[in-house]
């Protein structure tokens, strides 16, 4: 054989032997990377936990200090922040409570407590929550971000009546601009508010029925069709008495029909899928605003 064969045989060797090696090194480089960001990783987390317990620690000092002098306001604000961190939501709203029972006039703290509230309860908390976005609107009436926030929680809890009053203030308030997007809302939830508004009564037997899920679903639909409002309620906030307004219908700038049915399913999840559980299926109904419904 010639010898320029053994040559470019000799050569691919060491060219494989060369790539073998390359890819080894590469590995253990990647490797070793992977390694390194998974030792930061692990020092951040490490960090995180040691800072929590140094929390856990400190609180009982600060605890005595506020017991001692209950009108430090930066003091509640501090405890509040540290019962946040170790997640005592029920510790921090009290701490938030008395700081600004202090001083109410810091859109920070306000809007922190509000998070709390919300945390721990949003419906139950409503009355709470919305005083103090009347202390947020004081500080700042124009500040549009706070009515954004408050739209969010009128959302939250399912409230369109203050859904509704939150949009006219916006719309009326002299000092926001650009309210092309919140007047739309505002007269598409006009058109439905007025349009109908249906209470459910429940029966004993499909409120029971009703609470062997985690979430119902409440549907009304026209002949056919697909449903126009549909309301969804997790179980644990069930009450005997439901109400399906316009701010449930599922495609805005639609006239809700004059008669429909109602169906009740039940899901452990929280969305509408093939898995819904029939339990109630009315006859067709004629739908009146604040037409009660009873359920026998």
């Amino acid at each position: 054989m010639p010898e320029s064969f053994f040559l470019n045989k000799k050569f691919l060797l060491t060219l494989s032997v060369f790539f073998i090696v390359m890819i080894t090194i590469y590995t253990n480089l990647s490797n070793l990377r992977e390694y390194n960001e998974y030792e930061k990783i692990s020092k951040k987390h490490q960090e995180i936990r040691n800072n929590i317990s140094k929390i856990k620690e400190n609180i009982p000092a600060l605890e005595r200090r506020m017991y001692e002098n209950p009108k430090y306001y930066e003091g509640w604000v501090m405890l509040a922040k540290s019962y946040l961190i170790i997640d005592d939501i029920q510790s921090s709203s009290e701490s938030y409570r008395k700081a600004i029972a202090l001083k109410s006039d810091d859109p920070i703290i306000l809007k922190e407590y509000i998070a709390t509230l919300r945390r721990l309860d949003p419906k139950v908390n409503k009355e709470k929550i919305l005083d103090i976005f009347n202390l947020l609107h004081k500080s700042n009436n124009a500040d549009i971000d706070i009515y954004n926030l408050k739209l969010n929680y009128s959302i939250e809890i399912n409230d369109s009546a203050l859904t509704r009053k939150t949009l006219k203030d916006i719309i009326e308030n002299p000092k926001i601009k650009n309210k092309d997007s919140y007047i739309q809302a505002y007269e598409n939830m006009s058109v439905f508010q007025s349009d109908f508004k249906i209470s459910i009564s429940l029966s004993e037997q499909i409120y029971a029925k009703i609470s062997k899920y985690k979430n119902a679903f409440f549907i009304l639909t026209e002949s056919n069709k697909v449903p126009f409002a549909v309301k969804r309620i997790e179980t644990k906030d069930l009450n005997r008495n439901i109400i399906i307004d316009s701010s449930n219908v599922m495609i805005k700038n639609q006239a809700s029909p004059r008669k429909a049915y109602l169906s009740i399913k039940g899901s452990m999840k929280n969305v509408v899928d093939e898995n819904l559980k029939e339990i109630y299926k009315s006859d067709l109904i004629d739908i009146d605003n604040n037409f009660i419904y009873k359920i026998n």
